[in-house]
């Protein structure tokens, strides 16, 4: 017998929100110190190069790993809390190792990618093959600590893990400042490294807390055989999307010098709202989602899913619109200090317009994709993958010539229109949609886009805080966002 969903699901991620800018932002404040340090030139391509290409290291950690382990752990702690240690230290150890093991792999690859597929020059590949080697103990760091993190989340730890990245921003930052002395731009990774550590220290710490006491060797125990055996697709489709960033990157770097740093700091300002989500209602959703199904409540779970979804949409419709509207602003007011010129506002603000219309059906998709694996839908994930990063590289190879960097930014968001849609039209199976509450968010994200539309046609984007167009446009998102806020109980 199903039971009640769980009140307050979008109430609680909402109450997160202010703790998760203050992190966030906090954390956004690496690349700023690094566009600062070394603004829009070779050390940045090759640092930005070099973290794309085990960027699919970080998403199975932090994504597939999660997905995956989420359920596992809620099955666990609700029917055999005692082999909780083993189950959660035995998983860790393994994520780590294989992250370790395809750090290394990508890093042994290197040479030939950049020799054969960037324009760099001489000094520039030999930077960024040194960046892929060192970031090989962060890559494991980050592996054991996706499992940490999805184990406080299980516990009902989520204003501690969003004030995570405040301790995370504030290591990396004060190790990187210290070791530019001896090192200069190699102190990048061991700075990233020493804050990761930071992180996965303060979960450990916060799971023996709760009573958890890990066992960190890496037992083979049924249920993370059974995370293995769902890691898979997910893992399929998680590399295939994070892919995407790779496949950017790689035709970015045959334009002019710059452009890879470029798409990065438009790319960071376009994921804002995503890293707000995964901080907030996807955290706290999730793991309700997973509770609920742990204890026999899968309807209860499925109306939950679709309150979320409608949380989503209606509450980042506005703020994407506002981003839209101050986008030269937000890019100034973020980078525009020390070796970042005007110039490069200019360049990033006009890639970040273009990379804006697919941040909404971007996040939910990411909601969606969560949905389908606890539904069991696991051969989805990887079919999706597959579709958004072949269809990503040929709008890519459409757009560059006509469009340059700006096309490479548009065939992110035409992308992100197509794949979502098509999991949440698979979604609607077994989720079942309150129509008239889809009716009133919908509207909504249509009122948030035409205030944009209408800025845009009209005064055009404003280029200072004293435009009156700003304050127009923000007063008009800011009533909107409490209009959602009414309109999703």
């Amino acid at each position: 017998m199903s039971r009640p969903a769980a009140p307050g699901v979008g109430r609680r991620a909402a109450a997160l929100v202010p703790l998760a800018i203050a992190a966030r932002g906090a954390a956004f404040v690496v690349p700023l110190v690094i566009a600062r340090w070394f603004g829009a030139g070779s050390v940045t391509d090759a640092w930005f190069w070099a973290l794309a290409l085990p960027t699919f290291a970080l998403v199975l950690a932090s994504t597939a790993i999660g997905t995956a382990a989420t359920p596992a752990f809620a099955k666990v702690r609700a029917h055999a809390p005692e082999r909780l240690p083993r189950v959660v230290g035995g998983l860790a150890a393994w994520v780590a190792l294989g992250s370790a093991a395809l750090g290394a792999a990508v890093a042994a690859a290197g040479p030939a990618l950049l020799a054969h597929h960037t324009a760099f020059p001489t000094d520039t590949q030999a930077l960024a093959g040194g960046y892929l080697w060192a970031l090989v103990p962060f890559l494991a760091a980050t592996g054991a600590g996706a499992v940490l993190r999805s184990a406080c989340e299980v516990h009902g730890r989520f204003g501690a893990v969003a004030a995570t990245p405040l301790l995370r921003a504030a290591v990396v930052i004060a190790t990187t400042w210290g070791l530019l002395g001896p090192l200069g731009p190699r102190a990048l990774p061991w700075g990233l490294l020493a804050g990761e550590i930071a992180q996965v220290a303060l979960w450990a710490a916060i799971l023996r807390g709760e009573g958890l006491r890990l066992d960190p060797r890496p037992w083979l125990d049924p249920e993370v055989r059974a995370v293995g055996r769902d890691l898979w697709p997910i893992l399929g489709g998680e590399v295939l999307v994070a892919l995407n960033l790779v496949v950017d990157k790689a035709f970015a770097a045959v334009l002019p010098e710059g452009s890879v740093a470029t798409l990065e700091y438009a790319d960071r300002a376009r994921v804002i709202p995503q890293t707000l989500l995964e901080s907030t209602l996807l955290m706290v959703g999730f793991a309700t989602w997973a509770r609920l199904r742990a204890e026999g409540a899968p309807e209860a779970a499925r109306a939950e899913v679709d309150r979320s979804l409608r949380w989503t949409a209606a509450l980042a419709a506005p703020p994407v619109a506002g981003m839209f509207i101050g986008r030269h602003i937000l890019v100034q007011l973020l980078y525009e200090r020390g070796a970042f010129t005007p110039d490069d506002t200019a360049r990033t603000a006009a890639a970040l317009a273009c990379y804006l219309p697919g941040v909404v059906p971007g996040l939910l998709g990411l909601m969606a994709v969560r949905a389908h694996v606890l539904e069991r839908n696991l051969r989805l994930v990887p079919a999706l993958g597959l579709l958004s990063v072949v269809g990503n590289a040929a709008l890519n190879a459409a757009l560059i010539g006509p469009l340059g960097l700006n096309g490479l930014a548009l065939a992110t968001s035409l992308n992100l229109l197509l794949v979502p849609g098509i999991a949440l039209l698979r979604l609607r199976a077994a989720v079942p949609l309150d129509p008239r509450a889809w009716a009133r968010t919908a509207a909504l994200v249509a009122l948030s886009a035409g205030v944009a539309a209408a800025v845009e046609l009209g005064p055009g984007a404003p280029q200072g805080w004293a435009d009156p167009a700003l304050w127009v446009g923000a007063v008009a998102c800011f009533g909107l966002l409490g209009l959602a806020s009414r309109l999703n109980p």
